[in-house]
């Protein structure tokens, strides 16, 4: 009987919920357990209490840049890789260097998860550890990649501060009806 092998764990920290729905169905269709945030500082604190194999995050967030946080964990855990993935083409030069990689957002996925497996170096060249994912998951993935890029696309990303604040009154509102 073959021996089982656990997959990958990764944690991602990105302010843009949406970007980080569609990565975690494109980095899970590579065979990885992704674990994600959409707080910094709770990505800091998940860091801290569980065990990951890197960390994938969005460079510009508010409170706590992705630069800031890639050094915090590695203050933590400097073993663990850390991937800094942004909008921009490249990062400004007074940012702290404590990452190991830097992927443009704009560049292919394939980039990203080809990246990723190098930091962690798995000798079976698997994203999570040799662990075979069937190709009509990752057809969901990348439909659902592109279905997220076609979205934004067609009604345009608003900006981050623009976003409609939700009284937790409302919330409540809404969770009553559902």
């Amino acid at each position: 009987m073959p021996e089982k092998r656990s997959k990958a764990t990764l944690l991602c920290v990105d302010d843009d919920s949406q970007c980080l729905a569609v990565r975690r169905l494109m980095l899970e269709a590579h065979g990885f357990n992704v674990v994600t945030s959409i707080n910094p500082k709770q990505g800091l604190k998940l860091f801290r209490s569980k065990r990951f194999d890197a960390a994938v995050l969005d460079y510009q967030m508010p409170g706590m840049n992705g630069a800031e946080l890639a050094k915090a964990m590695k203050d933590v855990r400097s073993d663990v890789p850390v991937l800094i993935l942004s909008g921009l083409v490249e990062l400004p030069n007074d940012a702290p260097a404590y990452y190991d990689s830097f992927v443009c957002k704009a560049e292919a996925g394939y980039k990203l998860i080809r990246e990723i497996q190098s930091l962690i170096k798995d000798p079976n060249g698997g994203g999570g550890n040799g662990i075979h994912v069937p190709l009509h998951r990752r057809f969901v993935a990348y439909g659902a990649l592109a279905l997220g890029f076609a979205v934004e696309g067609v009604f345009g990303r608003r900006n981050r501060t623009q976003r409609p604040k939700v009284e937790s009154m409302q919330l409540k509102a809404l969770a009553a009806r559902a």
